[in-house]
């Protein structure tokens, strides 16, 4: 049997696999639908050659601080299980597409608002997730999905639970750095510091400066160039590239870019309310 058929077995009833929608590092991700295609399913499946013990912990883990999870800007788990031998679980099928796959189709640039709501929506899930004790430590582009004027997080793979953590876990990850290079805090660069939720802001603060100004604010030629740059220099102002950016907009993105967690916003509730005042100068003009 296929595995396919076998993740087919394991669905709601008449549930199939229509498509692949992503292949990532060690995971599939496939849309599944009943005949008519109007009930849809996420199913996000291990890859099968990946099946090492620490990345199958890694994926299970993922599963367990989901079900952690409940907030309507979260996209959470609905089941888990195993077919052939290889785990997987399934999320609800929410239309729309990332913001990566916004950002690199080009056209115009994100306006003002359009990047203060995405803002305000990923800081209500990391305001939910921070208070569970989960630090997302992957928010990029890839992982914010857009539908209309609402915005999800997703992909909690690089997510760290303390109380979900063996000693040993946390002993591996100390030797190496998470995340995604481009969107990585200085302390996930050197990640010896011990990153904790306000590398969260700073990844943030990356996506909104390249939502604004179209680049992003410690653009490198290399993966290692990447890490290494934002230990040496600080993020230029983004009215630099966008001289329309309101003064209390550029504010916010320089905050959450501070290199010392300490200087950035001390919760993902006062960086909704930053937005959230933001949000209501730009509508007062």
């Amino acid at each position: 049997m296929n595995l396919r058929k076998a993740i087919e077995l394991q669905l709601p009833q008449g549930f199939l696999i229509q498509e692949q929608l992503a292949t990532g590092g060690t995971s599939w991700v496939y849309l599944a639908s009943r005949p008519g295609g109007h009930e849809r399913l996420i199913v996000k499946v291990m890859h099968p050659g990946m099946m090492k013990p620490d990345r199958v912990e890694r994926f299970l883990r993922e599963i367990r601080i989901l079900k952690k999870l409940d907030h309507p800007r979260i996209v959470p788990v609905l089941d888990s299980g195993e077919a052939d031998g290889v785990v997987y679980f399934t999320m609800p099928y929410i239309a729309g597409e990332t913001l990566e796959t916004r950002l690199r189709r080009g056209g115009d640039p994100f306006s003002v608002r359009e990047t203060l709501l995405v803002a305000r929506d990923v800081a209500d899930a990391l305001d939910h997730a921070h208070a569970r004790g989960v630090v997302h430590r992957d928010v990029k582009p890839g992982n914010i999905l857009l539908a209309g004027e609402t915005a999800y997080l997703m992909d909690f793979g690089y997510a760290k639970a303390s109380s979900l953590m063996s000693a040993d876990d946390a002993a591996k990850e100390s030797r190496f750095s998470i995340g995604t290079p481009d969107y990585m805090s200085p302390e996930q660069v050197k990640s010896k510091w011990g990153a904790d939720w306000r590398t969260d802001f700073f990844s943030l603060g990356c996506v909104m400066y390249e939502m604004l100004a179209g680049r992003l604010p410690f653009p490198a030629a290399s993966r290692r160039a990447a890490m290494e740059t934002r230990l040496e220099t600080s993020a230029p102002d983004v009215r630099a590239l966008r001289p329309d950016v309101p003064a209390d907009v550029a504010a916010i993105v320089r905050r959450n870019l501070e290199s010392s967690p300490s200087e950035r916003f001390a919760t993902a509730s006062a960086l909704r309310s930053a937005v959230d005042e933001a949000l209501r100068r730009l509508a007062a003009g």
